[in-house]
């Protein structure tokens, strides 16, 4: 038996044979910022081709781990499609070229793996002879098996530079895939290797030989085995099967009958395992969202075998256990991955529930009506109101046989951004013209010094406030998360009182309250210290915290986000749950160990390059420069960074843990404070613990006891107060019960009922139970307002929706209200209509039921 272990252990040993050093795969998420993933073997070689690296050798051979998503939508629903595969590719750097890669790959796949030879088949370039020639004297294939393509040439990436042609070898898959002759387009022949021979250099003015001409191939794992172990699909290989069978166990559906469906899950559930261990993230950008949209496929169609509960995360171990021989890290990584995939699937599901319901309405309705097209506006709802991906609700309509209405969805959302834009305060700011006095450039020298001369670059005054640009200024401008600088600008005879800084395309702006007449002079600029220490001291203590959770929770963290005050500080995070109590008490120690150790901050200015050869953490979301501007906490931290810092932590103080919540999926957000801030929120504390001493009249030892005391009272009270409501429920649903009426052959009840929302919607329940083919209409007045619930029974569910019902009623009482099908809650503000509303509401009902 082949298994995908032996055949990549083959596949090496005959190119070391020949001379090729083998090269481990390069990581899934690549060095080259153009990427999101590694997609090809020779990613890890275009140094080597551009001249980048020096070339240490000339044959190579790896296995490389790749994810690609240009056919994300074709997966599941052919035998050979998948987003992360394994490249199996041998590679010469001006070495061999044409005649043996050919030939070598001829004989490993026929005499090394046994393949029969009438099983192959290959295609060349239409202008390449050379291949041509190879194939049919050289290596002896029949001229009948080899056809000529137009579009059998790799390149230039970029329209310039290395190009040229490839020979692919293509794999008879037999007669039940197709009664069809080979043409290279036919499902029956799946290309097995494609051999590409970059030989040209695309330029300007045409086409020229390259100086080292190399070969470039390409093999993937998964179809190679599905060859070798003799199977109808990559699916039902060693690779995939495994993985497929646990989905059933947990699933209880069977593969036969859902082949597709298994196909995703367990596909997107491999891609997630590999792009995750290796520190990607889901998230609502780059690389993030790819790892988003796979969750959110695969859960779709998942739920259409019934599964509404986390499946993939329960599928890890199924993948690592098929992998871990070739790629061992992954057994460290179980719990993490696991983690969050799990945290991605649960936050999904509540958005799938809602979104899945209301989007079958509109798949429904447009078949009613044999419209082909879901509209603009009702995409928009979906993604707006219940969080529904727009790529999501393609798909899904795509399966259904519709398309979407891309162009009305992207109308509605430039409606909202106008609408956006019109709580802006500042549009009308832009418009008022800079006074321009000088048109040199505005320099901050804000690191080094706290106070400056200068000379006023630009000016201009602004619904009351003035805002002046500097030649040089010490003033720092809010960005990367920091607020600005504020302190005093003086000239002659005026003084400004700078309240906030910004940047702008003339410089750093300025912005305060003008003292005396202003004239045009040189200045003193002068910021608050006291106030950038304390913005220096949170600004290092972020550093501190990101390195600190790294080690404490995992690799996995990253910075999403942060806010840097002179009095706080926030810090927003990648972690798919809560922290424990006892997490954030470990974080919080560490972070002060840190302070105390007295470490040196230093920042350098380097190439992007350099400082992440020196491990400087970057954030992926931010664009770099050639150069840029490293803060190193000793040895400990470094980070790109432009903010303000401390010269040595000790400098922080004592660092305190404010908050830790939850912002987004899969997102986490800490405020702390440091320094003189953190006296001041114990002092806080410290009064209120007083506070709370005095009104239980209790000393504070003795506190939590008192407190544990009155919540288990309460807890008793409102056991109580439950079953009095729910007596009180049963008696006024049987009363309710007397009083159903008829419409045609179904039942209604419209009342009035006395109690709070939660009773009534205790009672509806119990009503709808016992009226499976019944309508109810309940409403209370609370307060000035009444509130109206709606319900309809599940065997009526079909010819009846509760949401647009309860809109028509509500009207009646100037108000309005949703929900779903069975169940919907509204209100108004006109008590006095509530008999005119319950009057009508069999009139209502038999419009909708006719």
């Amino acid at each position: 038996m082949w298994n995908s272990d032996k055949l990549v252990e083959e596949f090496l040993k005959f190119f070391k044979e020949k001379g090729h050093k083998i090269v481990d795969s390069s990581p899934l998420i690549p060095g080259d910022k153009t990427l999101l993933f590694t997609s090809a073997g020779m990613v890890q070689f275009k140094p080597l081709w551009s001249g980048e690296m020096p070339v240490e050798f000339s044959r190579a051979a790896s296995v490389q781990k790749c994810l690609r998503l240009s056919d994300l939508t074709e997966v599941g629903k052919t035998f050979w499609h998948d987003t992360f595969f394994e490249m199996l590719g041998n590679f010469s750097f001006g070495d061999y070229f044409k005649e043996e890669t050919l030939k070598w790959g001829w004989e490993f796949l026929t005499e090394i793996l046994g393949i029969a030879e009438e099983k192959l088949f290959i295609s060349v370039y239409t202008e390449d002879e050379e291949a041509y020639n190879i194939w049919k004297e050289g290596i002896g294939v029949s001229e009948k098996k080899i056809i000529r393509r137009d579009d059998n040439f790799w390149g230039p990436a970029g329209g310039r530079g290395p190009c040229g042609p490839d020979s692919e070898i293509f794999y008879d898959m037999g007669k039940k895939f197709g009664n069809c002759e080979f043409d290279g387009e036919c499902d029956r022949y799946i290309e097995l290797w494609n051999h590409v021979f970059p030989q040209y250099d695309h330029k300007e003015n045409g086409r020229y030989p390259l100086k080292n001409k190399g070969v470039d191939t390409g093999m993937g794992l998964e179809r190679l085995a599905m060859v070798m172990q003799d199977k109808p699909s990559i699916f039902e290989t060693d690779l995939f099967f495994p993985i497929i069978q646990a989905a059933e166990d947990l699933s209880g559906a069977k593969y036969k009958d859902n082949e597709k469906i298994f196909n995703i899950i367990a596909d997107h559930t491999r891609a997630l395992v590999f792009a995750i261990s290796e520190g990607a993230y889901p998230g609502n950008t780059g690389r993030g969202y790819v790892l988003r949209r796979l969750v959110r496929r695969a859960l779709t169609s998942a739920r259409k075998i019934g599964v509404e509960k986390p499946i993939l995360s329960e599928l890890v171990p199924s993948v690592i256990s098929i992998m871990r021989k070739r790629y061992p890290y992954l057994k460290g990584k179980i719990e993490q991955v696991t983690l969050i995939i799990k945290s991605e699937e649960e936050s999904f599901i509540e958005t799938l529930a809602s979104g899945i319901s209301i989007l079958s309405e509109i798949v429904d309705a447009a078949k009613n009506k044999k419209n082909l097209k879901i509209g603009g506006e009702d995409a928009f709802k979906l993604y707006d109101t219940y969080g529904f991906p727009f790529t999501l609700t393609k798909e899904i309509a795509e399966e259904e046989g519709l398309s979407v209405d891309e162009e009305g969805f992207k109308k509605e959302m430039e409606k909202q951004k106008d609408r956006g834009r019109q709580k802006h305060e500042f549009e009308a700011e832009d418009k008022i013209k800079w006074e321009i006095v000088k048109k040199n450039e505005s320099k901050f020298v804000g690191y080094d010094k706290e106070k400056c001369e200068s000379e006023i670059l630009a000016y201009r005054k602004l619904n009351g406030d003035f805002e002046i640009v500097l030649s040089e200024t010490p003033f720092y401008a809010e960005q990367g998360g920091q607020v600005g600088d504020t302190g005093i600008i003086e000239g002659e005879g005026w003084k400004l009182n700078v309240k906030d800084t910004f940047p702008s395309e003339l410089g750093n702006v300025h912005k305060g309250k003008l003292e005396g007449k202003f004239k045009i002079s040189k200045v003193s600029a002068k910021i608050d210290i006291e106030r950038r220490n304390a913005i220096r001291r949170n600004h290092t203590a972020t550093h501190l915290l990101h390195k600190v959770l790294r080690q404490v929770l995992g690799d996995w963290v990253k910075q999403e986000g942060s806010f840097v005050a002179p009095d706080h500080f926030r810090f927003d995070f990648t972690h798919p749950k809560p922290l424990e109590q006892e997490e954030i008490e470990l974080v919080e120690q560490e972070v002060n160990k840190a302070i105390i150790k007295e470490m040196e901050v230093k920042t350098e200015v380097l190439s992007f390059e350099e400082a992440k050869k020196k491990g400087a953490v970057a954030l992926f979301t931010e664009e770099y420069g050639e150069t840029v501007r490293m803060v190193s906490v000793d040895d400990f931290s470094r980070e790109l960074c432009g903010g303000t810092h401390l010269n040595n932590t000790v400098e922080a103080g004592l660092f305190k843990i404010t908050s830790e919540t939850g912002i987004a999926s899969g997102v986490r957000r800490i405020e702390g404070v440091t320094g003189y801030s953190t006296y001041k929120w114990m002092r806080d504390m410290e009064n209120l613990v007083q506070e709370m001493e005095f009104l239980l009249d209790i000393d504070r030892k003795n506190l939590p006891k008192r407190i544990e005391k009155t919540l288990a009272l309460l807890k008793e009270q409102k056991k109580q107060i439950d079953k009095m409501e729910s007596k009180a429920a049963d008696t006024r649903v049987k009363e309710l019960l007397k009083k159903v009426s008829k419409i045609g052959n179904y039942n209604f009840v419209a009342a009035e009922v006395e109690g709070s929302r939660e009773s009534l919607r205790k009672i509806s329940g119990i009503l709808r139970e016992k009226m499976p083919e019944g309508i109810g209409l309940l409403t209370s007045t609370i307060g000035p307002s009444v509130f109206v619930l709606l319900f309809v029974g599940e065997k009526l569910t079909k010819k009846l929706n509760a949401s647009e019902l309860i809109k028509k009623v509500c009207k009646i009482i100037n108000g309005g209200g949703g929900g779903d099908r069975r169940r919907a809650e509204g209100g108004g503000s006109e008590v006095k209509k509530v008999p005119k509303m319950l009057k009508e509401f069999p009139e209502i009902l038999k419009k909708e039921l006719k």
